[in-house]
């Protein structure tokens, strides 16, 4: 909470004195490093190296953020997610880039981003229940790549050192080095949406184990207890000193209504990593 104040803090302050409290906060901050006023940067772990040019109106919200010296984050960046953005010396990321760490992206020496490129290392929005896809997994660029206007990262994404990636390409595998990738109009691949979608559907209690599994890793739920039921494509929470469980419907997504804070952290799991969006039902 203490650094989170001084990264609202420093969103109105000059470099001089947000340097001096980061310092504070425990933060390693390099000589020279620019944080203008307008920029929101935080990270539990943050480390800027000397000269970074962190430019106005920049959004850093991550666990763990570790910029090399002599490097520039553009005007209008978003560098947000739930794991960690890392680069070496001498990286530029362009104005208005988009880059969501919920694996963790890494950029090598002497590489940069051009302007409105968007990196996600996670894609899930429809729901893993009836076969859509979901990947999740970090992004990696290598030393000397430079990324034109306008490129997607996917999930997964890996480009080997000295490489040239043209404006408007996708990338969503491994890119040996030396190479040099453009779009082409002809190799675009129409694939029947029905098709895949049935062959990767799964049985109810197959997600439902999934998810479940997923979901209590690491976590201490305090003799909460989930409870699967495939046949009516529901599972169910039960908590401490409630009879009645809360219920929560993925064949016509619906859940019950609960401020508890369990409830609330599995509703944002299951829309974030499996693209189950449910209404409320008040």
């Amino acid at each position: 909470m203490f650094k989170k104040l001084i990264s609202a803090i420093c969103v109105l302050l000059p470099s001089g004195p947000s340097r001096l409290l980061f310092r504070l906060a425990g933060h390693k901050i390099g000589k020279n490093c620019r944080l203008p006023v307008f920029s929101y940067v935080y990270a539990e772990q943050l480390e800027l190296g000397n000269d970074v040019d962190i430019r106005p109106f920049v959004l850093i919200n991550i666990p763990q953020c570790r910029i090399g010296s002599s490097s520039i984050v553009s005007y209008g960046t978003q560098i947000i997610g739930g794991k960690g953005f890392f680069t070496k010396d001498n990286c530029f990321i362009g104005p208005h880039c988009i880059i969501h760490c919920e694996e963790n992206v890494s950029l090598g020496f002497y590489s940069g981003l051009g302007a409105r490129c968007i990196v996600y290392s996670h894609g899930s929005f429809l729901p893993v229940t009836r076969g859509y896809p979901a990947k999740f997994a970090e992004i990696v660029i290598e030393d000397y790549v430079w990324i034109a206007v306008g490129v997607s990262f996917l999930p997964g994404a890996h480009v080997e050192s000295n490489c040239i990636i043209n404006a408007g390409v996708v990338v969503n595998s491994r890119i040996p080095s030396g190479t040099l990738l453009q779009y082409d109009a002809k190799q675009v691949q129409r694939l029947d949406l029905n098709k895949v979608t049935g062959f990767a559907k799964r049985s109810n209690q197959h997600y439902h184990k999934n998810i479940i599994d997923s979901f209590l890793s690491g976590r201490k739920l305090n003799s909460c207890r989930f409870e699967s039921n495939p046949e009516s494509n529901t599972v169910s929470l039960y908590l401490p000193g409630k009879v009645q469980p809360l219920s929560y419907d993925f064949e016509n997504y619906y859940c019950d209504n609960s401020s508890n804070k369990i409830h609330r952290e599995f509703l944002a799991f299951l829309r974030l990593r499996y693209g189950i969006n449910l209404r409320t039902r008040y």
